[in-house]
Protein backbone atom coordinates (compact mmCIF):
# COMPACT_ATOMS: atom_id res chain seq x y z
CA UNK A 1 0.00 0.00 0.00
CA UNK A 2 3.05 2.01 1.16
CA UNK A 3 4.49 1.50 -2.61
CA UNK A 4 1.60 2.00 -4.53
CA UNK A 5 1.07 5.75 -2.91
CA UNK A 6 4.63 6.72 -3.25
CA UNK A 7 3.97 5.36 -7.19
CA UNK A 8 1.21 7.48 -7.01
CA UNK A 9 2.33 10.67 -5.70
CA UNK A 10 6.25 10.65 -7.79
CA UNK A 11 4.65 9.91 -10.73
CA UNK A 12 2.36 12.88 -10.73
CA UNK A 13 5.39 15.07 -10.05
CA UNK A 14 7.38 13.25 -12.85
CA UNK A 15 4.02 13.38 -15.12
CA UNK A 16 4.40 17.38 -14.27
CA UNK A 17 7.90 17.35 -15.32
CA UNK A 18 7.19 15.70 -18.74
CA UNK A 19 4.28 18.19 -19.59
CA UNK A 20 6.67 20.91 -18.44
CA UNK A 21 9.85 19.96 -20.89
CA UNK A 22 7.15 17.58 -23.39
CA UNK A 23 7.04 20.88 -26.26
CA UNK A 24 10.94 21.60 -26.51
CA UNK A 25 11.54 17.69 -26.42
CA UNK A 26 9.09 17.10 -28.82
CA UNK A 27 10.11 19.36 -31.27
CA UNK A 28 14.07 18.82 -30.73
CA UNK A 29 12.97 14.95 -31.72
CA UNK A 30 11.08 15.86 -34.95
CA UNK A 31 13.70 18.59 -35.97
CA UNK A 32 16.38 15.68 -35.15
CA UNK A 33 14.45 13.35 -37.31
CA UNK A 34 11.26 11.61 -38.63
CA UNK A 35 9.15 9.68 -37.10
CA UNK A 36 6.67 9.81 -33.76
CA UNK A 37 7.83 11.04 -30.26
CA UNK A 38 7.42 8.82 -28.34
CA UNK A 39 8.32 5.23 -28.51
CA UNK A 40 6.03 2.70 -27.47
CA UNK A 41 7.55 -1.60 -26.81
CA UNK A 42 6.24 -4.48 -25.32
CA UNK A 43 7.30 -5.26 -22.23
CA UNK A 44 6.97 -8.12 -19.93
CA UNK A 45 5.23 -6.83 -16.53
CA UNK A 46 4.15 -8.86 -13.59
CA UNK A 47 3.06 -12.56 -13.71
CA UNK A 48 3.96 -12.37 -17.50
CA UNK A 49 1.18 -9.99 -18.20
CA UNK A 50 2.67 -7.89 -21.56
CA UNK A 51 1.99 -3.99 -21.55
CA UNK A 52 3.59 -1.50 -23.52
CA UNK A 53 6.13 0.46 -22.27
CA UNK A 54 6.57 4.18 -22.90
CA UNK A 55 9.47 6.34 -24.08
CA UNK A 56 10.66 9.59 -26.01
CA UNK A 57 11.88 7.73 -29.47
CA UNK A 58 15.76 7.83 -29.51
CA UNK A 59 15.94 5.96 -32.31
CA UNK A 60 15.48 6.45 -36.23
CA UNK A 61 12.27 5.58 -37.26
CA UNK A 62 11.82 2.59 -39.87
CA UNK A 63 8.91 0.63 -41.32
CA UNK A 64 10.57 -2.52 -40.70
CA UNK A 65 12.04 -3.25 -37.12
CA UNK A 66 15.61 -3.93 -37.37
CA UNK A 67 15.17 -7.17 -35.04
CA UNK A 68 17.97 -6.36 -32.21
CA UNK A 69 16.19 -5.96 -28.79
CA UNK A 70 19.36 -4.53 -27.16
CA UNK A 71 20.97 -1.74 -28.21
CA UNK A 72 25.30 -1.67 -27.25
CA UNK A 73 27.30 1.33 -27.55
CA UNK A 74 27.91 3.22 -31.01
CA UNK A 75 24.25 1.99 -32.10
CA UNK A 76 23.66 3.55 -35.22
CA UNK A 77 20.26 2.88 -34.99
CA UNK A 78 20.48 5.65 -32.36
CA UNK A 79 20.04 9.55 -33.52
CA UNK A 80 21.86 12.35 -32.30
CA UNK A 81 19.31 13.80 -30.12
CA UNK A 82 18.60 9.87 -28.66
CA UNK A 83 22.08 9.60 -27.98
CA UNK A 84 22.16 12.98 -25.38
CA UNK A 85 18.09 12.24 -24.07
CA UNK A 86 19.99 8.36 -23.43
CA UNK A 87 22.86 9.69 -21.68
CA UNK A 88 21.06 12.12 -19.17
CA UNK A 89 17.97 9.31 -18.90
CA UNK A 90 14.97 11.78 -20.36
CA UNK A 91 13.80 9.32 -22.56
CA UNK A 92 12.62 7.39 -19.42
CA UNK A 93 10.07 10.10 -18.48
CA UNK A 94 7.37 9.06 -20.62
CA UNK A 95 7.66 5.78 -17.99
CA UNK A 96 5.92 8.14 -15.48
CA UNK A 97 2.48 7.48 -17.36
CA UNK A 98 3.14 3.47 -17.11
CA UNK A 99 3.85 3.44 -13.15
CA UNK A 100 0.74 5.94 -13.07
CA UNK A 101 -1.21 3.06 -14.73
CA UNK A 102 -0.29 0.29 -12.25
CA UNK A 103 1.74 -1.52 -15.08
CA UNK A 104 4.85 -0.41 -13.31
CA UNK A 105 6.55 0.63 -10.39
CA UNK A 106 9.36 2.74 -9.21
CA UNK A 107 11.83 0.79 -7.93
CA UNK A 108 11.96 -3.49 -9.05
CA UNK A 109 13.79 -5.07 -12.20
CA UNK A 110 14.02 -3.22 -15.19
CA UNK A 111 10.98 -4.37 -17.77
CA UNK A 112 12.20 -7.33 -20.11
CA UNK A 113 11.13 -7.75 -23.74
CA UNK A 114 9.46 -10.83 -24.48
CA UNK A 115 12.22 -12.12 -26.61
CA UNK A 116 14.91 -11.99 -24.14
CA UNK A 117 12.18 -12.84 -21.55
CA UNK A 118 11.58 -16.15 -22.94
CA UNK A 119 15.44 -16.95 -22.52
CA UNK A 120 15.13 -16.87 -18.67
CA UNK A 121 16.13 -19.87 -16.59
CA UNK A 122 13.57 -21.54 -15.03
CA UNK A 123 14.89 -20.71 -11.31
CA UNK A 124 15.24 -16.83 -12.80
CA UNK A 125 11.12 -16.63 -13.74
CA UNK A 126 10.82 -15.34 -10.24
CA UNK A 127 11.47 -12.17 -11.04
CA UNK A 128 8.23 -11.71 -13.14
CA UNK A 129 6.72 -12.03 -9.66
CA UNK A 130 6.89 -8.32 -9.26
CA UNK A 131 6.05 -5.45 -11.14
CA UNK A 132 9.06 -4.12 -13.19
CA UNK A 133 10.68 -0.92 -12.06
CA UNK A 134 11.86 2.66 -13.48
CA UNK A 135 14.47 1.72 -11.53
CA UNK A 136 16.34 -1.34 -10.46
CA UNK A 137 19.37 -2.33 -8.69
CA UNK A 138 21.20 -3.35 -12.04
CA UNK A 139 20.81 0.29 -13.34
CA UNK A 140 22.38 1.47 -10.05
CA UNK A 141 25.16 -1.14 -10.67
CA UNK A 142 25.40 -0.41 -14.39
CA UNK A 143 23.92 2.77 -15.48
CA UNK A 144 25.06 2.90 -18.84
CA UNK A 145 24.94 -0.48 -19.85
CA UNK A 146 25.63 -0.22 -23.63
CA UNK A 147 29.54 1.02 -22.63
CA UNK A 148 29.67 -2.84 -21.01
CA UNK A 149 29.52 -4.52 -25.09
CA UNK A 150 32.54 -5.08 -26.67
CA UNK A 151 32.61 -3.48 -30.63
CA UNK A 152 32.47 -6.11 -33.13
CA UNK A 153 30.38 -9.06 -30.98
CA UNK A 154 26.76 -10.10 -31.74
CA UNK A 155 25.26 -8.00 -28.77
CA UNK A 156 22.38 -9.91 -28.20
CA UNK A 157 24.55 -12.97 -28.05
CA UNK A 158 26.85 -10.85 -25.36
CA UNK A 159 24.18 -9.53 -23.81
CA UNK A 160 22.54 -13.53 -23.13
CA UNK A 161 26.01 -15.19 -22.04
CA UNK A 162 27.91 -12.31 -20.46
CA UNK A 163 25.53 -9.47 -19.40
CA UNK A 164 22.12 -11.54 -17.92
CA UNK A 165 23.62 -13.93 -16.20
CA UNK A 166 25.06 -11.44 -13.95
CA UNK A 167 21.96 -9.17 -13.91
CA UNK A 168 19.64 -12.28 -12.62
CA UNK A 169 21.06 -12.85 -9.47
CA UNK A 170 20.64 -9.16 -8.16
CA UNK A 171 17.12 -9.18 -9.13
CA UNK A 172 16.52 -12.35 -7.83
CA UNK A 173 18.10 -10.71 -4.32
CA UNK A 174 15.79 -8.14 -5.18
CA UNK A 175 12.60 -9.70 -5.33
CA UNK A 176 13.37 -12.46 -2.46
CA UNK A 177 14.02 -9.53 0.37
CA UNK A 178 12.16 -6.72 -1.15
CA UNK A 179 11.04 -4.32 1.68
CA UNK A 180 9.66 -0.37 1.50
CA UNK A 181 13.10 1.09 2.96
CA UNK A 182 15.17 -0.63 1.08
CA UNK A 183 13.07 0.42 -1.94
CA UNK A 184 13.15 4.17 -0.56
CA UNK A 185 17.14 3.40 -0.52
CA UNK A 186 17.18 2.07 -4.15
CA UNK A 187 15.17 5.48 -5.18
CA UNK A 188 17.62 7.88 -3.58
CA UNK A 189 20.85 5.45 -5.13
CA UNK A 190 19.23 5.65 -8.53
CA UNK A 191 18.53 9.23 -8.46
CA UNK A 192 22.17 9.84 -7.66
CA UNK A 193 23.35 7.22 -10.04
CA UNK A 194 21.22 9.31 -12.72
CA UNK A 195 22.35 12.79 -11.75
CA UNK A 196 26.18 11.89 -11.60
CA UNK A 197 26.38 8.80 -14.05
CA UNK A 198 25.21 11.35 -17.23
CA UNK A 199 29.18 11.91 -18.13
CA UNK A 200 31.69 9.07 -17.91
CA UNK A 201 35.47 9.16 -18.06
CA UNK A 202 35.15 7.39 -21.56
CA UNK A 203 32.88 10.20 -22.76
CA UNK A 204 35.14 12.98 -21.62
CA UNK A 205 37.83 11.52 -23.40
CA UNK A 206 36.28 10.10 -26.54
CA UNK A 207 34.93 14.13 -26.55
CA UNK A 208 38.05 15.84 -25.18
CA UNK A 209 38.59 18.39 -28.50
CA UNK A 210 34.60 19.39 -28.74
CA UNK A 211 34.42 19.83 -24.35
CA UNK A 212 37.58 22.21 -24.84
CA UNK A 213 35.91 24.44 -28.06
CA UNK A 214 32.58 24.60 -26.09
CA UNK A 215 34.41 26.22 -22.88
CA UNK A 216 36.40 28.31 -25.56
CA UNK A 217 32.80 29.68 -26.96
CA UNK A 218 31.60 29.95 -23.47
CA UNK A 219 34.21 32.31 -22.28
CA UNK A 220 34.12 34.22 -25.63
CA UNK A 221 30.27 34.67 -25.22
CA UNK A 222 31.28 36.31 -22.00
CA UNK A 223 34.60 38.48 -23.23
CA UNK A 224 32.57 39.50 -26.94
CA UNK A 225 29.41 41.07 -24.39
CA UNK A 226 31.81 42.60 -22.06
CA UNK A 227 33.89 44.19 -24.78
CA UNK A 228 31.07 45.20 -26.61
CA UNK A 229 29.37 46.91 -23.31
CA UNK A 230 32.72 48.74 -22.70
CA UNK A 231 33.25 50.02 -26.21
CA UNK A 232 29.35 51.14 -26.49
CA UNK A 233 29.41 52.70 -22.90
CA UNK A 234 33.09 53.71 -22.78
CA UNK A 235 33.33 51.31 -19.21
CA UNK A 236 31.08 50.65 -16.63
CA UNK A 237 29.18 53.48 -15.40
CA UNK A 238 27.39 52.67 -11.50
CA UNK A 239 23.92 52.81 -12.79
CA UNK A 240 20.97 50.91 -14.29
CA UNK A 241 22.73 50.37 -17.64
CA UNK A 242 25.75 48.33 -15.73
CA UNK A 243 22.92 45.89 -13.64
CA UNK A 244 21.39 45.74 -17.25
CA UNK A 245 24.82 44.34 -18.57
CA UNK A 246 24.91 41.90 -15.40
CA UNK A 247 21.54 40.76 -16.07
CA UNK A 248 22.43 40.17 -19.62
CA UNK A 249 25.62 38.38 -19.48
CA UNK A 250 25.02 35.00 -18.70
CA UNK A 251 21.88 34.85 -20.92
CA UNK A 252 24.82 35.61 -23.90
CA UNK A 253 25.76 31.43 -22.87
CA UNK A 254 22.34 30.49 -22.21
CA UNK A 255 21.08 31.68 -26.16
CA UNK A 256 24.11 31.02 -27.87
CA UNK A 257 26.00 27.78 -27.02
CA UNK A 258 22.87 25.27 -26.91
CA UNK A 259 21.95 26.52 -30.67
CA UNK A 260 25.56 26.29 -32.29
CA UNK A 261 25.80 23.10 -29.93
CA UNK A 262 21.98 21.95 -31.78
CA UNK A 263 23.46 22.79 -35.30
CA UNK A 264 26.19 20.46 -34.62
CA UNK A 265 28.93 22.52 -34.16
CA UNK A 266 30.81 20.45 -31.69
CA UNK A 267 30.76 17.89 -33.88
CA UNK A 268 33.84 17.85 -36.36
CA UNK A 269 37.25 17.46 -35.32
CA UNK A 270 39.22 21.11 -35.87
CA UNK A 271 41.48 19.49 -38.39
CA UNK A 272 38.21 18.30 -40.13
CA UNK A 273 36.74 21.74 -40.19
CA UNK A 274 35.10 22.92 -43.16
CA UNK A 275 33.06 25.57 -44.87
CA UNK A 276 29.68 24.27 -44.13
CA UNK A 277 31.09 23.67 -40.17
CA UNK A 278 32.15 27.62 -40.48
CA UNK A 279 28.41 28.26 -41.53
CA UNK A 280 27.09 26.05 -38.76
CA UNK A 281 29.34 28.37 -36.20
CA UNK A 282 28.30 31.82 -38.14
CA UNK A 283 23.96 30.92 -38.35
CA UNK A 284 24.33 30.04 -34.22
CA UNK A 285 26.21 32.64 -33.35
CA UNK A 286 23.23 35.36 -35.58
CA UNK A 287 20.48 32.80 -34.00
CA UNK A 288 21.56 33.23 -30.54
CA UNK A 289 22.03 37.26 -30.83
CA UNK A 290 18.43 37.39 -31.94
CA UNK A 291 17.54 35.09 -29.39
CA UNK A 292 19.28 37.07 -26.92
CA UNK A 293 17.72 40.35 -28.10
CA UNK A 294 14.00 39.08 -28.49
CA UNK A 295 14.67 37.24 -24.49
CA UNK A 296 15.96 40.54 -23.17
CA UNK A 297 12.57 42.81 -24.56
CA UNK A 298 9.85 40.40 -23.86
CA UNK A 299 11.39 39.64 -20.30
CA UNK A 300 12.02 43.10 -19.21
CA UNK A 301 15.53 43.02 -18.47
CA UNK A 302 16.54 45.54 -20.95
CA UNK A 303 16.01 49.60 -20.19
CA UNK A 304 15.52 51.96 -22.64
CA UNK A 305 18.87 53.72 -22.53
CA UNK A 306 20.29 50.30 -23.28
CA UNK A 307 21.45 50.72 -27.14
CA UNK A 308 20.99 48.59 -29.32
CA UNK A 309 24.91 49.24 -30.43
CA UNK A 310 25.61 46.67 -27.71
CA UNK A 311 24.02 43.42 -29.65
CA UNK A 312 25.76 44.68 -32.85
CA UNK A 313 29.25 45.19 -31.66
CA UNK A 314 28.52 41.86 -29.68
CA UNK A 315 27.50 39.78 -32.89
CA UNK A 316 30.44 41.24 -34.81
CA UNK A 317 33.14 40.57 -31.80
CA UNK A 318 31.70 37.11 -31.31
CA UNK A 319 31.74 35.54 -34.64
CA UNK A 320 35.29 36.60 -35.53
CA UNK A 321 36.15 35.28 -32.07
CA UNK A 322 34.40 31.86 -32.84
CA UNK A 323 35.26 31.80 -36.50
CA UNK A 324 38.60 32.89 -36.04
CA UNK A 325 40.22 30.74 -33.48
CA UNK A 326 38.78 27.93 -35.38
CA UNK A 327 40.55 28.39 -38.78
CA UNK A 328 43.32 29.58 -36.98
CA UNK A 329 43.75 26.18 -35.25
CA UNK A 330 43.27 24.31 -38.19
CA UNK A 331 45.57 26.30 -40.09
CA UNK A 332 47.97 25.40 -37.82
CA UNK A 333 47.36 22.36 -37.82
CA UNK A 334 47.49 22.12 -41.60
CA UNK A 335 51.19 23.53 -41.16
CA UNK A 336 52.26 21.22 -38.35
CA UNK A 337 50.63 18.20 -39.85
CA UNK A 338 50.99 19.26 -44.02
CA UNK A 339 48.21 18.18 -44.98
CA UNK A 340 34.59 20.42 -51.22
CA UNK A 341 27.04 17.95 -52.58
CA UNK A 342 24.29 19.31 -55.44
CA UNK A 343 22.99 17.54 -57.88
CA UNK A 344 19.62 14.93 -57.86
CA UNK A 345 21.37 12.02 -55.95
CA UNK A 346 20.73 8.36 -57.44
CA UNK A 347 22.98 5.75 -55.44
CA UNK A 348 23.36 6.09 -51.76
CA UNK A 349 26.88 5.82 -50.72
CA UNK A 350 29.13 4.91 -47.35
CA UNK A 351 32.77 5.37 -47.07
CA UNK A 352 34.56 3.14 -45.09
CA UNK A 353 37.94 4.90 -43.87
CA UNK A 354 37.82 8.69 -42.38
CA UNK A 355 41.93 9.62 -43.46
CA UNK A 356 42.84 11.14 -46.51
CA UNK A 357 41.58 9.02 -48.98
CA UNK A 358 38.19 8.91 -47.26
CA UNK A 359 37.12 12.88 -47.43
CA UNK A 360 39.06 12.50 -51.12
CA UNK A 361 36.26 10.02 -51.34
CA UNK A 362 34.04 12.26 -50.41
CA UNK A 363 35.11 15.32 -51.90
CA UNK A 364 35.32 13.87 -55.41
CA UNK A 365 31.41 11.63 -55.01
CA UNK A 366 29.93 14.89 -54.17
CA UNK A 367 31.19 17.54 -56.37
CA UNK A 368 28.88 19.54 -58.93
CA UNK A 369 30.33 17.20 -62.01
CA UNK A 370 29.80 13.91 -60.55
CA UNK A 371 26.00 14.13 -58.90
CA UNK A 372 25.26 10.67 -59.07
CA UNK A 373 25.87 9.87 -55.61
CA UNK A 374 24.22 10.66 -52.08
CA UNK A 375 26.99 10.20 -49.02
CA UNK A 376 25.52 9.25 -45.96
CA UNK A 377 28.66 9.22 -44.13
CA UNK A 378 31.62 7.49 -43.33
CA UNK A 379 32.65 4.56 -40.88
CA UNK A 380 35.59 3.75 -39.45
CA UNK A 381 36.97 1.86 -36.99
CA UNK A 382 38.71 4.11 -34.64
CA UNK A 383 36.12 4.73 -31.68
CA UNK A 384 37.04 7.92 -30.91
CA UNK A 385 36.20 9.47 -34.34
CA UNK A 386 32.45 8.14 -34.04
CA UNK A 387 29.87 10.85 -34.43
CA UNK A 388 32.15 13.30 -35.27
CA UNK A 389 31.94 14.92 -38.86
CA UNK A 390 34.63 15.23 -41.44
CA UNK A 391 34.53 17.90 -43.46
CA UNK A 392 30.73 18.03 -43.06
CA UNK A 393 30.15 14.02 -43.06
CA UNK A 394 29.39 11.88 -39.90
CA UNK A 395 31.16 9.02 -38.58
CA UNK A 396 28.30 6.68 -38.28
CA UNK A 397 29.79 3.42 -36.73
CA UNK A 398 32.44 0.82 -37.46
CA UNK A 399 32.44 -1.53 -39.97
CA UNK A 400 30.37 -4.14 -37.54
CA UNK A 401 27.58 -2.02 -38.15
CA UNK A 402 27.28 -2.29 -41.72
CA UNK A 403 24.56 -4.20 -41.95
CA UNK A 404 21.98 -1.88 -39.74
CA UNK A 405 23.31 1.21 -41.95
CA UNK A 406 22.38 -0.68 -44.65
CA UNK A 407 19.45 -1.20 -43.80
CA UNK A 408 18.83 2.22 -42.14
CA UNK A 409 19.92 4.16 -45.01
CA UNK A 410 19.13 1.70 -47.69
CA UNK A 411 22.95 1.95 -48.78
CA UNK A 412 24.15 0.80 -52.63
CA UNK A 413 27.84 0.86 -52.53
CA UNK A 414 30.49 1.03 -49.95
CA UNK A 415 33.89 2.52 -50.97
CA UNK A 416 36.32 1.37 -49.39
CA UNK A 417 38.73 4.70 -49.01
CA UNK A 418 42.06 2.78 -47.04
CA UNK A 419 45.21 2.11 -48.53
CA UNK A 420 45.85 -1.02 -46.39
CA UNK A 421 42.93 -2.66 -44.36
CA UNK A 422 43.25 -5.69 -42.18
CA UNK A 423 43.44 -9.81 -42.93
CA UNK A 424 40.17 -11.11 -42.56
CA UNK A 425 38.57 -7.99 -42.30
CA UNK A 426 37.86 -7.02 -46.03
CA UNK A 427 36.95 -10.27 -47.23
CA UNK A 428 34.70 -10.68 -43.98
CA UNK A 429 33.00 -7.02 -44.76
CA UNK A 430 32.94 -8.51 -48.66
CA UNK A 431 30.86 -12.00 -48.16
CA UNK A 432 28.44 -8.86 -45.69
CA UNK A 433 27.73 -6.88 -48.66
CA UNK A 434 27.20 -9.68 -51.18
CA UNK A 435 24.30 -10.87 -48.50
CA UNK A 436 23.14 -7.48 -48.57
CA UNK A 437 22.98 -6.53 -52.04
CA UNK A 438 25.58 -3.82 -51.67
CA UNK A 439 28.36 -3.34 -54.42
CA UNK A 440 31.63 -3.12 -52.61
CA UNK A 441 34.11 -0.51 -54.26
CA UNK A 442 37.87 0.33 -53.54
CA UNK A 443 38.73 3.58 -53.96
CA UNK A 444 42.26 5.12 -53.79
CA UNK A 445 44.01 8.48 -55.27
CA UNK A 446 42.94 8.11 -59.02
CA UNK A 447 41.48 4.49 -58.87
CA UNK A 448 37.83 3.12 -58.08
CA UNK A 449 36.93 -0.52 -58.99
CA UNK A 450 34.29 -2.95 -57.99
CA UNK A 451 35.84 -5.38 -55.85
CA UNK A 452 35.05 -9.27 -56.64
CA UNK A 453 36.67 -12.37 -55.99
CA UNK A 454 37.35 -12.36 -59.96
CA UNK A 455 38.18 -8.50 -60.52
CA UNK A 456 41.42 -8.01 -59.07
CA UNK A 457 41.67 -4.18 -57.86
CA UNK A 458 44.24 -2.32 -60.78
CA UNK A 459 45.26 1.17 -61.13
CA UNK A 460 43.84 3.64 -63.39
CA UNK A 461 45.74 7.15 -64.88
CA UNK A 462 43.81 10.34 -64.77
CA UNK A 463 40.45 10.65 -63.35
CA UNK A 464 39.13 8.33 -60.75
CA UNK A 465 36.49 5.68 -63.21
CA UNK A 466 34.28 3.55 -61.53
CA UNK A 467 34.34 -0.38 -63.32
CA UNK A 468 31.48 -2.33 -62.39
CA UNK A 469 32.24 -6.17 -62.92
Amino acid sequence: MLNRCLDIIISLVGLLILLLMLPVVAVLIKWDSSGPVFYGGWRVGKDGKLFKMFKFRTMYATPKSLEMSVSPQGDPRVTPMGRWLRRLKLNEFPQFYNILKGDMTLVGPRPETPDMAEKYPPEARKIFSVKPGLVGPNQILGRNEGELYPRGIDATKFYLEEILPKKLPVDLHYVESKSFFKDLKYLFLGTWVTLTGAISRQHLTDNLTQILMLAADTVGCLVSFTLAHFIRFEGFPPDQITQCFYYLLPLTVLTRIPVIFYLGGYQTLIRYFGLKDLQKVFQGVLLGSLLLVIFGYFSGILIPGYGRGVFIIDWLCLTVMLLGYRVFLKTLHQWYMKEEGNGEPERVALIWGSGEEGLWCVRYLTQSRNPSYYVIGFIDDEVRLHHKRLDGFMVLGDHHHLEVLVRLYHVQELFVAMPQVPQGRLERVQELCQHLNVTLLRFLPRTVQEISPHAPVTEQAGEPSFSIV
